[in-house]
């Protein structure tokens, strides 16, 4: 249970959160959309209007939806999934607690945000659209377009999870 913002990013949890969910996939993509779905939360991809190029998407957590800026390339949606995806199952009980305590925030800010929250569900999105064991055996082999590709992700994104998992 959630009650308070976490003091520490809860890398742990939210790996593990994320694995749970991908286990029974052999191979990549993972299908993120059908995830969040089989959760009970529904995707929408709408038009943001005039807020298109600032906003990726959000979470409404008394609606049970997840917002999707349908402008996006397939790629970045794949990662906006995820990544409220991860607001919605790591921080749910927490805004149904403090509703004011979510707000959405533009690309940049997202970017540039060293909130725990925020990077609990980067780092969930990370996890389930490239597992450790799935991204693992092929790693080396393999170069960062490629990889990009076989899961799904965009290039930056791989780059990411590639120097993440080396680590």
């Amino acid at each position: 249970m959630l009650d308070t913002i976490p003091g520490r990013v809860r890398w742990d949890v939210a790996k593990a959160k994320a694995d749970s969910l991908t286990c029974k996939f052999e191979r990549p993509p993972i299908p993120v959309r059908a995830i969040a779905e089989g959760t009970g939360v529904d995707v929408v991809f709408a038009d943001f209007g005039k807020h298109s190029n600032s906003v990726a998407g959000f979470c409404d957590f008394r609606g049970e939806r997840l917002y999707v800026n349908r402008d996006d390339k397939p790629e970045r949606q794949t990662f906006t999934i995820a990544h409220e995806l991860g607001h919605w199952l790591l921080h749910k009980e927490l805004f149904e607690r403090s509703p004011d305590a979510y707000a959405v925030l533009p690309r940049h800010a997202v970017a540039n945000n060293r909130s725990v929250l925020e990077k609990e569900a980067n780092h969930f999105a990370a996890h389930l659209l490239v597992p450790s064991r799935l991204l693992r055996p092929v790693m080396r082999a393999s170069t960062v377009s490629s990889l990009a590709e076989a899961f799904g992700v965009s290039y930056t994104m791989m780059s990411f999870r590639v120097a993440n998992e080396e680590r």
